[in-house]
């Protein structure tokens, strides 16, 4: 039997007045940021000043800039990338962005990865070309033989050795002939002015000239420096040597690789030559790249915002080196949240899981970097097809694993009155003006702006640092990367020895790893992950360790799998009391206290420590609601506040059987802040479950009408019970914008005095919700509940719901009817595949209220929405 249950709190919605039990003053950082795309930088005054009051207006506090590839016919608008006129319309942008509170940040380059036109083919990304032969004869052959080199490389070839290897066969000889070539890869949908070849990013001097280009830009015009240079991810193909990789190989790792060819090329998992040309690769690019570019931009007073993940390096060392590391999420969770509408075919699985979420919140945990940012639900859906709710579990997934600093991906530059769709990026979310849910996307921007300003307070509170076994990984022959795949599959051509730790294929190289971090978080503990350098510099004091940051953990874990070497024992000589060999449940219990809430299945939580006490966000990423009792929290506690993000509500917490419980729905997230100061006690009554005293359908008459709806809907329908739109005729069914739903329902004195939750039941995609006049809230993600609060009265009542669609059948419309608005350069526009394209064969998606709302009344203030039990 399905019975309606809520847990009671005698005047919990009372206001509490103390500094602690309010929501705290946001920071400007606590708004969320988006990455700003620059068709052919095709700006001006104009459209710049409509875009920034726009992204002002709905909460937006960051922009990035980032050029890209133009719009087609629109060449005679186009700025050239670090040109006068590119970097006055840049001055334009920050003059404009400061008057609305705005930051502005700046991709170091256009399209990616960096590189451009001043990118020498000498200082371009390098490969190695191996020319490997079988010699007959009676002689050794010189080292000073060449082999010929192949010859589409003989023109940018040079060549570096020969060795010469004796053979198990008489006379017989292998020679191998080492070349430094070129890639010739291009910078990645590049905006006019950024084309060119992408930079060495092993190789100090190229990197030194390619930063040189923006610092001459930058001087020569007088123009501020951004607040923040960013880098996208490390999409760098086949770029596996240096010039110099031989010298650098001897001097840092003590032997010449030039006499360990055939290892390097031939020999299987666990060879020397192939860890140690893995680490040699990951120490030039951490410190030629990173760390040069980091401190170039420190000397002009910028901040960097990197994205290491897809590099052939420790993803660790490189997020430790810069201000704000940065993750991606890329692709759609399957949660299995009720009521979260899904999509089957049009999404990806999201790659960017719990263990890989880690790595950026990691490094910034150990190193003391108060902000963690992410590029934010890339691919989450296809184009034209992403709601607001769909946008809610993956944004909260990244706040448990340690993301403060969201950054969508994104938002496109687009003239005001150029006509819909506007100008667009084919990978983005689209979070501009010219998509419908631009309407209610305040309320998104709102809630997580609630949720980073208490998740940039305070430290983060783990439980352990995990090793992160990057040397065995380097060890692996292990699986060739995606860009190779096409390649010749002769071992001996060296396809196979660079390793990147791309977010798609981390499943392939450590799924011990990954094993190891979802058992120790099944356990109810949090982790973050160490490299050696940075455990190099681990402290004991006070029977916890102590990071370089100086940030406090209970133990160390050496995850199952890892080779405990030399290396490894001198690394934890000191630490052995808080040493953890495996996901040993007994050990961690010695050393910390679980979270039982953590061992609920799809209940996501995350610890931060304050100077009073502990925050704790917490979200059911489950199908289930939960009721998690709050007396089990690992942390003493004297006080509880519980912090509702979506509305702004601050309540103490439900007592049942006097133990203070949270309740959670399918969906739902909230913030607890705990303390132990003796002058704010634990709140007492009696509570106790009860269900629902009544449930009222709103069965109607209902009529539906239109407001800035495109094409226009001059038809108003009267029915029954509330039924989506796109079934009411041509017009209804391809329109993109606000159907407004009305109708009037009676309430008795008794019904009218009660507390009441509205539920809106199946919403595409999101409402605004009126009772009598007065708005009562959004219901924008699951459960699509809202609390009338003082709104009811006795007699008649009136309600509206105004309901916002998705752009889908507005775009399909336009392919249908041959409308040609696929205007932009290069790749155009493309699928989750990256396939070109065409919308006219989708299916019309839903729009609108399907079935009638209900009102549940209970007979005293409830504590959270109405929930579900079998």
């Amino acid at each position: 039997m399905k019975t309606k249950y809520i847990l009671l709190l005698i005047a919990m919605m009372t206001a509490i007045g103390t500094t602690a039990q309010t929501w705290p003053s946001p920071k400007p950082e606590a708004r969320p940021g988006t990455r700003w795309w620059w068709l052919g930088s095709a700006v001006d005054h104009q459209g710049l000043e409509w875009n920034i009051g726009e992204y002002a207006r709905v909460g937006i506090g960051a922009v990035e800039i980032t050029p890209l590839y133009g719009v087609k016919g629109n060449e005679a608008h186009e700025l050239q990338f670090l040109s006068p006129q590119w970097m006055a319309a840049l001055r334009d942008v920050q003059q404009i962005a400061a008057a609305h509170h705005i930051e502005v940040d700046m991709n170091c380059g256009t399209g990616w990865p960096f590189g451009g036109p001043e990118v020498t083919i000498d200082e371009a990304a390098c490969k190695a070309v191996f020319v490997d032969s079988m010699i007959t004869s009676d002689k050794r052959p010189s080292d000073q033989h060449r082999l010929a080199v192949p010859a589409k490389e003989r023109p940018y070839a040079q060549w570096q050795c020969t060795r010469v290897y004796p053979t198990s066969q008489p006379r017989q000889w292998r020679v191998i002939s080492v070349y430094a070539s070129r890639t010739r890869q291009k910078v990645k949908r590049a905006a006019p002015g950024g084309e060119g070849l992408v930079i060495d990013h092993f190789d100090r001097q190229a990197v030194a000239h390619y930063l040189n280009r923006f610092t001459q830009a930058f001087e020569y015009t007088k123009t501020p420096y951004p607040h923040t240079f960013f880098n996208d991810s490390y999409e760098v193909y086949k770029a596996n040597w240096t010039p110099s990789l031989f010298d650098e190989f001897l001097k840092r790792r003590g032997y010449d690789l030039r006499d360990h060819l055939p290892e390097l090329l031939d020999g299987g998992d666990g060879n020397k030559a192939l860890h140690d040309y893995r680490e040699t690769l990951s120490d030039l690019l951490y410190e030629n790249f990173t760390q040069q570019w980091v401190a170039w931009a420190h000397r002009h007073g910028v901040l960097v915002r990197n994205q290491a993940h897809g590099s052939p390096a420790n993803l660790l060392d490189l997020y430790a080196a810069v201000d704000i590391p940065e993750i991606e999420g890329f692709g759609r969770s399957e949660f299995g949240i009720r009521g979260l509408r899904r999509d089957p075919g049009m999404t990806l699985k999201n790659y960017s899981d719990v263990s890989m979420l880690k790595y950026a919140s990691s490094a910034a945990h150990v190193m003391g970097k108060p902000l963690t940012s992410s590029e934010t639900l890339t691919w989450l859906t296809e184009h034209f097809r992403t709601s607001l709710s769909q946008m809610k579990p993956d944004i909260d997934l990244m706040f448990s694993c340690g993301i403060n600093h969201i950054f969508f991906h994104g938002s496109c530059y687009t003239p005001e009155h150029d006509p819909w769709p506007g100008w667009k990026f084919y990978a983005s979310v689209d979070m501009s003006p010219t998509n419908s849910i631009w309407r209610d996307a305040p309320f998104l921007m709102q809630y997580i702006e609630r949720c980073q300003s208490f998740l940039q307070m305070g430290q983060p509170d783990n439980d352990f640092l995990v090793y992160l076994p990057v040397h065995d990984m380097w060890r692996i022959r292990g699986p060739r990367n995606d860009d190779a795949k096409s390649e010749s599959k002769d071992r001996r051509g060296g396809e196979d020895l660079l390793m990147q730790f791309d977010i798609h294929t981390m499943d392939e190289k450590c799924p011990q790893f990954i094993r190891s971090i979802l058992r120790i978080d099944s356990l109810g503990y949090d982790c973050d992950y160490i490299s050696d350098r940075q455990l190099a510099q681990v402290k004991v004091d006070g029977g916890q360790l102590v990071t370089p940051g100086g940030t406090r953990y209970r133990g160390i874990i050496i995850p199952t799998g890892t080779t405990v070497d030399d290396r490894l024992q001198s690394l934890l000589q000191n630490l052995t009391p808080y040493i953890i060999y495996g996901e040993d449940r007994q050990a961690m219990a010695h050393l910390a206290k679980p979270e039982p809430w953590r061992m609920n299945p799809g209940v996501r939580m995350i610890r931060r420590k304050t100077d009073d006490g502990y925050i704790y966000f917490v979200v059911n990423l489950s199908p289930r609601d939960c009721r998690l009792n709050a007396a089990c929290l690992s942390v003493p506690t004297q006080h509880i506040v519980c912090y509702n993000p979506m509305t702004g509500d601050v309540n103490r917490l439900p007592m049942v059987a006097d133990a203070p419980v949270v309740c959670l729905q399918s969906g739902e997230s909230i913030i607890l802040q705990t303390g132990t100061a003796a002058d704010r006690p634990l709140s007492t009554g009696q509570y106790g479950m009860t269900v629902a005293t009544e449930t009222l359908p709103l069965d109607g008459p209902w009529t539906l009408s239109f407001l800035d709806e495109t094409p226009r809907v001059s038809e108003t329908y009267t029915m029954p019970t509330p039924q989506t739109w796109e079934t009411l005729g041509e017009s209804a069914s391809v329109t993109m914008g606000t159907g407004v739903y009305e109708t009037a329902f009676r309430l008795t004195r008794k019904q009218a005095a009660q507390a009441c939750i509205i539920s809106l039941g199946k919403v595409y995609e999101s409402a605004r919700v009126y009772i009598n006049g007065k708005f009562i809230g959004c219901a924008w993600a699951a459960p699509f509940q809202l609390d009338c609060r003082d709104a009811l009265r006795k007699g008649k009542n009136t309600l509206r719901i105004e309901v916002t669609n998705l752009p889908a059948n507005r775009i399909r419309d336009l392919d249908r009817r041959g409308v040609e608005w696929r205007k932009f350069k290069e790749i155009n526009f493309v699928d989750i595949n990256y396939k070109k394209t065409r919308y006219d064969g989708w299916q019309l998606m839903r729009s609108g209220l399907q079935g009638a709302p209900l009102l549940h009344f209970y007979s005293q203030t409830p504590s959270a929405w109405p929930s579900k039990e079998e």
